[in-house]
């Protein structure tokens, strides 16, 4: 498999990967706060700070979490986003990181968020390995995802949450993560982890080879990770009735055999049709009648991981380094689905393609539209009903997605001592990611609607293909009786969807730092450089067409795009005051003044400056402070490729279709829909498009007009050791951060009501004509034609610079270490709060708060409070603690709120449902037999969620493609999870 992928990336890596390995740079994130992190990793280089380009300076105005290699091992992590649980700041780490759940991108990939500012169309976080950047991945999406780094290769992982775009450019609005690799590992160690919960199960393995030798050394480090699925019914609290919870039913009448409704007639009846009906209602319905498709889908994939990395380092005399590291990885997964569905838009995996159609019987005006195995109800002489209908009976367990992610890059460095006081350093970076879905044994949905009223359309109208027993679907008959032939149920699931991508990254870096002159501070260290990243993506989309199998008609989209970015970068170290200059109240300040510009191929150039400070007030405290502008480049798929003719604006993701939701709009902004019947009635102010008749258009993908995202942030902060209390230290900071145009698909509750954006929903009084549908459509490839019927409406829902939102709050942690004779305890608390969440449509328009109104615009979770408290013991060599999460309580502004969003002119300003907050316990053990075998076999077991919380009721349905009941970016119903393992050091 290796061979295969390098052989098919051979022209690309081979003009790179030479380079990479045989140079190297030193990394300018590559960093630690603490000095004691260069003995833990074997390590007597100068240690360069994250934030920072200048080798060996301090950490200036940052608050930077660190988490160490102990509190890794901890964690029995089987991926890298499960290293980052214990940091509240860091949003997405707590959902399982296997594709499908709250993944980012059809291919499966999951991106953390500090401060959970940013989305799947907007990532505000810079994620890079070794402070230089890798291969994104994605197929609709351009992410960083990091888990395909082997997590035993992991020698700590730094927060820095704060804007650092003058540092890395792009991405670091937010902040940014550093995953930072076992430099000069020697040794041999291995581990084994199994884990197991009600009806799931994973298991782990990794291995750790090292060897030193006077001028270098080299080390190998390998992991393999094997995750079960979880079906939505192994939780029933996550069915789709949730009535019994006080909530809605979002289960449906699709059922199968189907659940018809003859013609002229209010009630609905279901197999053998021999009782009475029931009524259309879904909140009354007897919970006997009604159908989840979500019994046959899964909530997350059962997925299998291998990943690898390879580290060389060599000293070529006394001034000159050089080191090259090599990365792979591969994850498969495989998730079953309910047979009716369909590839999902926007990055969601799948969505439900329920079939509600009309069957025409014996009487009907066309003899050649009759199902010749069409039944009525006893006692009903209807000769056409509407059918609902899913297909699951007749194809249980068949529709299957399977995800693959390929990664490798090669990462070099060289760096050469000019004097004792100035240092040269360049690197490279070669890297590529492969990443395909493919969705088989799903619906044909056209095939559907011909085999059962003889035309392509749900309401029998359209080019007749005329219906015997042999091409007819039988939908009133269980699998045991039924009666449709095998060569039509064959054709049924001729419905295939494939995306495919590949994505690419050359980064080149030269940089010198070193120090100018001292002042009476200390020494004044300026470091800059000079960067170029290449970047490409090509992506392909095969869909049905709507019109037959896949195997005879199907959709092919494919785009390429590329980017180049050449940056320029400096920064200076200030240290004005120093402890030697004896000053009351200030024992050191030091200031950090770094700035970047990036040129981009497609958008220009921008700038970003930043300025911090350290004030040291005495041994115990000091006082921090930064400010910066920041910036997010938009990814690929929001923009579209170049063409020969300019940006065109597509992307795989590109489509025109119906509109399947309902929008309600107000008259007063749309006056022009009062001649729309239905919406003319006298006194009346708003009106419900999408139903009734009033059939709409839309399009989704990208948009050529959208432009860079930017951010602005500041912070202030305190960190506080005493001196008189060993082992104790506290922390706290009060941070803001402004996004403003970040991207995304405009939700309609914005759109409708904002003067800026109200002519992306157009009203066509008298219903479009042909050429009004064909200029909206501008060529898009249709996903299933429009509504039978006058299209009253068009929803331009592609990608827009549409979210303006202003975050303010703070992080606090607090951590007592208590020494005695015979061992210690620990104990620690840390959160953040957020105090401010203030969004507006566009400059201009008004501002509203939507702290602890989650679900709001759907991008940014909105919750106030996510924190941790810990309390730990070590008596010799055995270890234990106890972690308890909390996830605070919030309002439900979803569209789906059982107390439904009041709003005055376009702005929210009460209702919604309360959610309680969340707490779960964590426990962990681990034992350390010394002198086994000439090693060290340490023994942990974990358990998660100890108590075995549920999460808090939220009345979402969650699109029914995770689930309902709760939300799934902020909650996982896994349940408790118990690990054991064992580790040996040698």
């Amino acid at each position: 498999m290796i061979m295969n992928f390098l052989g098919n990336s051979r022209r690309y890596l081979e003009s790179t990967a030479f380079v990479a390995l045989a140079l190297g740079v030193v990394s300018p994130l590559h960093a630690q706060e603490q000095d004691d992190a260069a003995a833990a990793t074997g390590s007597d280089d100068v240690i360069v700070v994250t934030g920072s380009s200048i080798r060996g300076a301090p950490a200036v105005g940052s608050n930077l979490i660190s988490v160490g290699r102990d509190m890794i091992e901890d964690a029995a992590a089987a991926t890298v986003q499960d290293l980052l649980k214990s940091v509240p700041a860091v949003w997405g780490a707590n959902a399982p990181s296997q594709g499908g759940f709250a993944a980012n991108d059809t291919a499966g990939a999951s991106v953390p968020q500090i401060h959970g500012i940013g989305g799947a169309n907007s990532s505000s976080t810079l994620v890079v390995v070794d402070g230089h950047r890798f291969p994104l991945t994605g197929i609709i999406r351009n992410l960083p995802d990091p888990n395909f780094i082997p997590p035993n290769a992991i020698e700590r992982v730094e927060v820095l949450a704060e804007g650092a775009s003058s540092i890395y450019g792009s991405d670091a609005v937010a902040g940014a993560l550093n995953f930072i690799t076992r430099r000069k590992f020697s040794g041999v160690e291995a581990s084994a982890q199994y884990g197991f919960g009600e009806d799931y199960s994973n298991w782990s393995a990794t291995l750790s080879l090292g060897t030193r030798w006077d001028t270098g050394g080299a080390a190998f480090f390998y992991s393999y990770s094997d995750k079960s699925r979880l079906a939505v019914s192994d939780r029933p609290l996550a069915m789709a009735d949730q009535r019994a919870r006080g909530g809605r039913n979002f289960a449906n009448f699709n059922c199968s055999p189907a659940t018809i409704q003859p013609a002229g007639q209010s009630l609905l009846y279901q197999f053998p049709y021999s009782g009475a009906g029931f009524a259309n209602n879904l909140t009354t319905a007897a919970s006997s009648t009604l159908c989840d498709q979500s019994n046959y889908s899964d909530l997350i994939p059962a997925e299998k991981r291998h990943s690898m990395m390879v580290k060389l380092d060599q000293e070529v005399g006394d001034r000159l380094t050089l080191s090259a590291d090599v990365v792979y990885s591969v994850r498969n997964s495989n998730m079953n689905n309910s047979v009716a569905v369909a590839h999902g838009q926007g990055g969601t995996p799948t969505v439900q393609q329920l079939i509600t159609a009309t069957a025409f019987g014996p009487g009907s005006a066309n003899p050649a539209q009759i199902n010749p195995f069409y039944e009525n109800p006893t006692g009903v002489t209807a000769t056409s009903q509407t059918i609902r209908w899913d297909g699951n009976d007749l194809f249980p367990n068949s529709a299957k997605q399977r995800g693959f992610s390929e990664s490798f890059y090669a990462y070099g460095r060289a760096e050469y001592e000019l004097s004792d006081r100035w240092q040269v350093a360049a690197f490279v970076v070669a890297g590529i990611n492969n990443a395909k879905t493919t969705i088989t044994g799903r619906l044909c949905q056209s095939c559907v609607m011909q085999a059962l009223n003889g035309t392509f359309n749900s309401n029998g109208s359209g080019t007749v293909t005329a219906l015997t027993t042999a091409n007819a679907l039988d939908v009133w008959r269980p699998l045991a009786t039924n009666r449709t032939s095998p060569e039509v149920l064959k054709r049924l699931l001729d419905a295939r969807t494939y995306q495919g991508s590949r994505q690419t990254i050359q980064q080149y870096n030269i940089s010198t730092n070193g120090t100018l002159f001292e002042l009476p501070g200390g020494e004044v260290k300026v470091a800059v450089g000079g960067d170029m990243v290449k970047y490409s993506q090509e992506a392909e989309v095969v869909d049905t067409a709507g019109i037959g199998p896949s195997s005879q008609a199907s959709t092919y989209n494919a785009v390429k795009y590329l980017r180049t970015v050449k940056s320029f970068y400096g920064e200076l170290l200030l240290p004005v005051i120093g402890e030697d200059m004896n000053i009351p109240g200030i024992q050191s300040l030091v200031f950090n003044v770094s700035g970047r510009y990036d040129h981009y191929n497609e958008f220009g150039s921008i700038k970003n400056p930043k300025i911090a400070l350290n004030w040291q007030v005495f041994d115990s405290l000091k006082i921090r402070a930064n400010y910066a502008t920041s910036f997010v480049a938009p990814q690929f798929s929001t923009y579209g490729p170049d063409t020969l003719s300019g940006r065109d604006g597509l992307s795989v993701d590109s489509y025109f279709g119906p509109v399947a939701n309902q929008i309600t709009i107000p008259l007063d902004l749309y006056p022009e829909a009062r001649a729309i019947p239905g919406c003319n009635t006298v006194g009346q102010v708003t009106c419900l498009l999408g139903t009734g008749g009033i059939n709409g258009m839309r399009i989704e993908g990208a948009n050529p007009n959208v432009k860079p995202s930017k951010g602005k942030t500041w912070a202030i902060g305190a960190d506080f050791t005493p001196t008189f209390l060993p082992g104790f230290t506290a922390s706290l900071t009060f941070w803001h951060t402004t996004l403003e145009k970040a991207v995304g698909a405009p939700p309609i509750g914005i759109v409708v009501n904002s003067p800026t954006f109200k002519n992306l929903l157009t009203i066509y009084p008298s219903g479009a004509t042909d050429a009004e549908i064909a200029a909206f459509r501008n060529g898009l490839r249709a996903i299933s034609p429009l509504n039978a019927g006058p299209v009253y409406f068009s929803n331009d829902a592609r990608n827009q610079n549409i979210y303006n939102v202003a975050f303010e709050g703070i992080d606090f942690d607090v951590r007592h270490r208590i020494r005695f004779d015979w061992g210690s305890i620990r104990m620690g608390v840390n959160g953040t709060l957020k105090t401010r969440m203030d969004q507006y449509a566009a400059p201009g328009e008004p501002v509203f708060s939507v702290l602890g109104k989650h679900r709001f615009n759907g991008t940014f979770p909105a919750n106030k409070f996510d924190g941790r408290a810990e309390l730990g013991i070590d008596v010799g060599d055995f270890s234990a603690g106890l972690t308890a999460n909390h996830t605070g309580k919030y309002t439900y502004w979803g569209n789906s709120a059982l107390n439904p969003v009041v709003s005055q002119n376009g702005i929210p300003q009460s209702g919604g449902d309360k959610v309680k907050g969340y707490t779960t316990v964590d426990l962990n053990m681990s034992y350390d037999w010394k002198n086994v075998f000439a090693g060290n076999i340490e023994t942990f077991l974990t358990v998660d969620n100890l108590f075995d919380a549920y999460p808090p009721f939220e009345n979402n349905s969650n699109g029914q493609a995770y689930g309902s009941g709760f939300d799934n970016l902020l909650h996982f119903p896994m349940g408790r999870l118990i690990t054991v393992g064992a580790r040996v050091k040698f």
